[in-house]
């Protein structure tokens, strides 16, 4: 259904793909893998004409094409899901499944059919929304479902998923799963894109390791291979998995009691000490986000209190959090963390630059450019220079490059909303070691996380939460992924 042959893509100073084949067959789901600048997303792009290859080929359905832009692609019959949002948050969910196609009745726009339409691919993933719903009012999970169905919406030949679990729950990945087979059975080519490699391993019939731009292999199937046989053909190299230091925490410094926040957080006490990593995890929906955006000063609690060092804190707004010593960091960097057109020196600093300024209010250039690059190497932020923009960087590296705003800016409690999403198993297990660094410099970090082998592998202590309220308080050394799941789905804990 799909074959590119000896595709080049140089962009300048960077030779992005370096002769790459590749080949999709109709009923088939091939896994797409590679670290954070392999060439997966300029791949991407270029078959969803976004950018034109230097050279090569691609063939759909056996016909020689030269994609023009992203019109031509889907006129190709080539659909791309990003990992980055493209809909219109004012728009419906039904308006936006059929953007660029709206039916027309005697030159008016028929919103009676494009409702239905909606309705049918909605049906298609088995999604409960309503099609009048505006997009924006929507969950992030629903956000990335509906952007599935504005894909099938055109009936594609071809279908790229680009990291598409990133948001989603347990629940929502099966109905997510349950799909992409039924596209297969259609006769779908599903190109899947992840750095998720135990959905690879479950939902991909075969899968192309890229590294470097170049093409490493393509597997004949994936029958036999592990997690970590993926992760070092990846690497190139036998991986190093990341192993947290034991720590002992200290005294209580941050105590949230008995918060509520609508039908979401339902009472929630926790205390969380000097040097302590907590992971808040639960099923979609637990509540778990809403209570580190209450901790954050992003949602304001209708009850309880939030302490610090035993002062109670009016968290008013992310600003106030910041004042008191709390960062948040979200699971949305786009569009909540990043300032993409600036420099990663200026991302980084924004967060302190009062500690910078001379008695006129000017900013101290030379003392930040020496801050900044001793904290980016101290984070192992990978850039050409302090000067680039820092949405020319890999997720991994921005991510990094989130931390070490704050850290700069000297913040005592770190809470992060899925901290990995997007972000490929190398650069994964960097960030790893940096929480735990900060966690062993007497650091509060709290992680909030739906992936289960994190929680385990981060947390000193796991807080399931369930329907607005902590289910269970456990110590990761005494539980393994299978059990933790069965917790999380409201089963009582085995012995």
């Amino acid at each position: 259904m799909l074959a590119v042959a000896g595709l080049t893509k140089r962009f300048p100073g960077v030779l992005a793909l370096d002769d790459v084949s590749l080949a999709l067959a109709a009923h088939e789901i091939h896994g797409l893998i590679g670290q954070n600048g392999a060439g997966k997303s300029t791949l991407i792009n270029i078959l969803s004409g976004m950018v034109r290859p230097d050279s090569g080929t691609i063939n759909i359905d056996g016909a020689a094409v030269a994609i023009r832009d992203t019109r031509h692609a889907l006129s190709l019959g080539v659909a791309t899901v990003y990992q980055e949002f493209s809909l219109l948050p004012n728009l419906s969910v039904a308006e936006n499944l059929a953007l660029g196609r709206e039916p027309k009745r005697r030159g008016l726009l028929d919103r009676a059919t494009m409702r239905r339409d909606g309705i049918a691919v909605l049906d298609r993933l088995g999604l409960a929304i309503a099609p009048d719903r505006q997009v924006g009012a929507l969950p992030l999970a629903e956000r990335q479902m509906v952007e599935i169905a504005k894909a099938l919406a055109i009936r594609p030949k071809v279908l790229i998923l680009d990291e598409p679990t990133a948001p989603l729950g347990g629940r929502e990945v099966e109905q997510l799963f349950a799909a992409v087979r039924s596209l297969r059975a259609d006769g779908v080519a599903v190109l899947y894109v992840s750095h998720r490699f135990a959905e690879v391993l479950d939902l991909c019939d075969r899968a192309t390791v890229l590294r470097n731009g170049r093409h490493v292999t393509t597997t004949t199937t994936l029958s036999g291979w592990s997690e970590a046989r993926l992760t070092d053909t990846m690497l190139g190299v036998k991986s190093q998995r990341f192993a947290g230091k034991a720590r002992l925490a200290g005294e209580a410094l941050l105590v949230a009691e008995d918060l509520v926040w609508g039908d979401r957080v339902k009472g929630v006490t926790l205390a969380a000490r000097r040097g302590e990593i907590i992971a808040l995890t639960g099923l979609l929906g637990g509540g778990q986000a809403e209570v580190a955006r209450l901790i954050g000063g992003d949602l304001q609690a209708r009850g309880g209190s939030i302490s610090l060092k035993g002062r109670r804190l009016m968290l008013r707004s992310p600003h106030s959090a910041v004042a008191a010593g709390i960062c948040l960091v979200t699971d949305d960097r786009k569009d909540e963390g990043l300032l993409p057109n600036l420099p990663l020196r200026e991302n980084i600093a924004i967060a302190s630059l009062a500690a910078r300024r001379n008695a006129l209010g000017f900013v101290r250039r030379e003392i930040e450019v020496r801050q900044v690059r001793a904290v980016a190497g101290e984070f192992g932020i990978v850039a050409a220079s302090l000067e680039v923009p820092i949405r020319t960087l890999s997720g991994g590296n921005q991510q990094k490059a989130l931390l070490a705003r704050w850290h700069l800016a000297d913040a005592e409690v770190f809470v992060l909303i899925e901290p990995t999403r997007g972000v490929d198993v190398g650069a994964r297990a960097e960030i790893y070691r940096r929480l735990d660094g900060l966690a062993g410099a007497g650091k509060v970090v709290i992680v909030v996380s739906s992936d289960l082998p994190e929680v385990l592998a981060l947390a000193d202590r796991i807080l399931v939460m369930r329907a607005g309220r902590i289910a269970a308080d456990i110590s990761p050394t005494s539980i393994d992924e299978q059990a933790l799941n069965l917790i999380l789905q409201g089963a009582e804990r085995a012995a």
